[in-house]
């Protein structure tokens, strides 16, 4: 015989765990995505030079992301990580839970980042870190990616000069 409970409106299954909004921890994600920009959380590791990090299963409230965008091995040497770009995006949109196509969307931000004097690889582009710092998050806040980025100066894999 299976015992359920009627507690505070909500039907209680046992062996069946109830989904609960924001619980704590570091439950988000990030993804790269490369134009033409979608809602879709896939990730696309091999970009342009603008595209766009968006956020998915965040918590809701007043919180934010600090980004970090750096230069990474093997377009740099180690220990040289060149910071190329740092912005603060709020994420706290709505709740982490998510369904359909956009799964808990919390934001998008599209960069264009400056790669002069960074020596692209011939065939990839610059290699690029992103470090994700978001707030709300109990233990560690840290996200990272690392991902390709081509056609940003003229001369790199994939810039429109580049192609003659």
């Amino acid at each position: 015989m299976v015992t359920m409970a009627l507690i505070g409106g909500a039907l209680l299954v046992p062996g069946v765990a109830a989904a609960a909004p924001n619980p704590p921890g570091n439950n988000g994600t990030v993804k790269v995505d490369d134009v033409p920009f979608d809602d879709h959380p896939n990730n696309e590791p091999h970009v342009g030079c603008s595209f766009q990090i968006d956020f998915y299963g965040y918590d809701q409230g007043d919180l934010n992301a600090t980004v970090t965008f750096e230069a990474h091995p093997p377009t740099t040497r180690a220990g040289d990580d060149q910071v190329l770009v740092t912005d603060t995006v709020f994420i706290g949109e709505d709740d982490n839970r998510g369904g359909g196509s956009e799964a808990g969307l919390d934001a998008s931000a599209t960069y264009t980042l400056d790669l002069t004097g960074i020596e692209p690889h011939p065939e990839q582009g610059v290699h690029v870190k992103l470090t994700v710092n978001a707030e709300g998050s109990q233990g560690a806040d840290v996200k990272h990616k690392v991902f390709w980025v081509t056609g940003c100066n003229p001369g790199y894999p994939g810039s429109p000069s580049s192609a003659q």
